[in-house]
């Protein structure tokens, strides 16, 4: 008896500490609820439920913007770190703000998740200066999928012919270009035509016969052969799906094959963002936590949910997409496709291999008819991938007669130069300053954004522009080079990028003050500025926003990569600013930017401004293009292959022209002879 009462008494006692070693987890404004272990940070479990977590820096303590607001009046949680006193303030942390990455969870707790960790959904690019170029891409409509309905004979007991031999006799009957199988010698099943007659018994016996074929061709030479099958006359059921995989933003476009008109758009965040801001990261994440297959299922989760949302945006069924493109940078094209990336981040940075890719939807784990043919292009480089390749093939810099700089601004910026007589392409790590990151207030280019600044010559003043005219939550990378060139052309900041301290109405202003990190110039202040928009009521950690110096010098740090890396690629092609008669800004970023404010601050080489073309997500439209027009593959191939690459970052004059970039527009003022004689009127330092 006494054994087993001490039994009874130890597994109760057992069990107790056993259930305080996991507690309840509440997330608002869900209201979800979670079971989580005792010790586990926030971002884990968060994580956890593969919410797009705006934490650039995964979960390093750096970027300071998996902000959550604690709920509990004693919550059980960790010690604020020095990261987070660092980040957040005293002041915050008091409030109740933390980092889900420094945070751990020691009992019962209810959270807040913030607008700045669960972002909304980001600006859709669909607009471009591609026509203002001369440029149409309406292109014949000819993509690499077809259909045809064909009437199938029964079979009979005198004629007991198997199901696919008599379809193979009614495709045959009506025309000697469509295929069964691929080679006519060796007839055998492969995982298509198994799929295929996994469904023919029922859908023959369904409509009588009356059966429609999709064919496929994958090379000019070859015949068009069966791939998939559906009941009744769905001739006309073609859509295609094009995906631009960003290091940011997914967008899909689904096209419908007879004409080629996009039937419906979608974008998401890139979910990766939970395991890394940027491609090096990611990439750091992967090898450490041997994460190949999470990289890739958190990007093809989200190309289904594209895929759904797409679909019921125009209404047809996810059977109806039979063709889907992807374009996007080297290490993505690897991530998505499952192939080591961890090469990618160490010289000489090289790919895995250089083909265009074909493969079954099913084989990547896309929920839709597995037969789908799933294709990218050949990437260029180890930091130069199939998104370049799309910008080629849709800006057409290829076939220009003029001497061309195509610029794709994002966190990794890739280079293109040159004209129909050939093309040399580069890139540079400009980093994620302008998506927000590393920045005081920064956020992506969504609702409650700063997207533009104009500052009053006299008052020093500013007025602002926000994305869904409400209270602004904080400022995009649009907005972050407005304000700067700006401030600029106030004297507010110096050439060196320093605020102007010897000025005294600069400093003296009430809208600059000095805080613990350096001088701040307020953009927004609750208290001055909240009469122009409308309220939100998610503002109760916004009091102000302001720009810092640290804020200042983030941008210098990413301007001054794309400027140097165009200096750089001109000399190594023994080419001067002279010659480069326009530019063409690409990607989300590159389409949204004042120009004249890039211009100003030198994010690029002086051209005319008539001359810089801000042609949208080029990226995409190439996508489309390999979706609509199967000769586009081809000449994908040709480019990817005939198109030289330099290594801009192993030039031995890259560090020098790197830290002469860096400054406003540049040290050298006489490469931005317009803008001369107005910087001669701004301190230098």
């Amino acid at each position: 008896m006494f054994f087993l009462k001490y039994t009874r008494d130890f597994q109760t006692k057992r069990g107790t500490d056993i259930e305080k070693k996991r507690f309840s987890l509440i997330l608002e404004p869900t209201s979800k609820r979670i079971s989580v272990d005792k010790g586990l940070l926030i971002y884990e479990a968060i994580l956890a439920l593969n919410f797009p977590i705006g934490a650039f820096c995964g979960g390093e303590g750096t970027c300071g913007k998996c902000i959550i607001h604690i709920l509990d009046s004693d919550p059980k949680i960790s010690e604020p770190t020095e990261k987070e006193i660092k980040i957040l303030g005293n002041e915050k942390i008091s409030e109740g703000y933390r980092l889900t990455c420094q945070t751990k969870i020691l009992g019962d707790l209810r959270i807040y998740l913030t607008d700045s960790l669960i972002p909304k959904g980001p600006r859709i690019l669909v607009d471009s200066d591609l026509e203002s170029l001369g440029i149409n891409n309406n292109i014949k409509i000819q993509p690499i999928i077809t259909s045809q309905l064909f009437e199938v004979k029964n079979a009979d007991i005198n004629n007991p012919k198997n199901d696919l031999s008599r379809l193979e006799d009614a495709v045959i009957a009506k025309s000697d270009k469509f295929k069964i199988f691929n080679d006519t010698m060796l007839c055998f099943l492969n995982d298509s035509l198994y799929e295929v007659i996994k469904k023919l018994p029922y859908i023959l016996r369904n409509q009588n016969g009356k059966i429609t074929a999709f064919f496929r061709k994958l090379s000019l030479d070859e015949p068009w052969v069966l791939y998939d099958i559906d009941e009744g006359n769905v001739s006309d059921k073609l859509f295609g799906l094009a995906l631009d995989i960003g290091t940011t933003t997914i967008v899909g476009y689904l096209i419908y094959l007879k004409t080629g008109e996009i039937a419906a758009i979608s974008a998401l965040l890139n979910p990766q963002i939970m395991i890394g801001e940027d491609i090096i990261s990611r990439i750091t994440h992967i090898v450490k936590n041997n994460a190949i297959n999470m990289a890739k299922e958190l990007i093809i989760d989200a190309i289904n949910q594209i895929l759904e949302d797409c679909c019921n945006k125009a209404n047809i069924s996810i059977s109806e997409v039979r063709d889907i493109s992807i374009v996007g940078n080297t290490a993505i094209h690897h991530m998505v496709f499952g192939i080591p990336s961890e090469f990618l981040a160490v010289s000489p940075y090289n790919p895995v291999f250089k083909a265009p890719i074909n493969l079954r939807a099913g084989t990547l784990g896309i929920k839709c008819n597995p037969n789908v043919n799933v294709y990218s292009p050949p990437v260029v480089a180890g930091y130069v991938g199939t998104d370049t390749i799309g910008g080629i093939i849709s800006s057409k810099i290829n076939t220009f007669k003029k001497y061309s700089l195509l610029i794709d601004i994002g966190t990794n910026g890739e280079l293109v130069m040159g004209n129909r007589k050939g093309l040399v392409a580069g890139s540079c790590a400009a980093g994620s300053a302008l998506e927000g990151a590393h920045i005081s207030y920064g956020m992506r280019a969504s609702e409650g954004a700063i997207e533009s600044v104009i500052i009053d010559r006299e008052t020093l003043e500013p007025s602002i522009d926000v994305i869904g005219n409400q209270t602004p939550l904080g400022l995009c990378g649009s907005g972050l080079i407005d304000i700067v060139a700006e401030m600029l052309k106030s004297k507010i900041i110096t050439r060196a990028g320093k605020f102007n301290s010897k000025l005294e109405e600069v400093i003296k202003h009430r809208r600059v003050v000095k805080k613990e990190d350096g001088y701040h110039y307020i953009i927004y202040s609750e208290k001055w500025d909240n009469e122009s928009f409308q309220t939100d009521t998610n503002q109760d950690i916004i009091r102000e926003i302001t720009i810092s110096q640290k804020d200042i010098n983030q941008l210098q740090l990413a301007k001054g990569a794309f400027l140097a890396a165009a200096n750089i690629l001109l000399k190594m092609e023994n080419k001067t600013v002279n010659d480069i008669e326009q530019i063409l800004l690409a990607g989300g970023f590159g389409t949204y930017i004042n120009k004249k404010s890039a211009a100003f601050i030198g994010l690029f080489p002086e051209v005319d401004q008539d001359n810089i073309f801000q042609i949208g997500n080029s990226a995409g439209v190439g996508a489309q293009l390999f979706i609509k027009d199967f000769e586009q593959r081809y000449l994908a191939n040709e480019i990817a292959y005939k198109i030289r690459y330099r290594e801009i970052a192993s030039s031995p004059i890259f560090q020098s022209e790197y830290t002469f970039s860096l400054y406003f527009p540049h040290y050298n003022l006489d490469k931005f002879p317009t803008i001369k004689q107005e910087y001669d009127q701004i301190p230098l330092k």
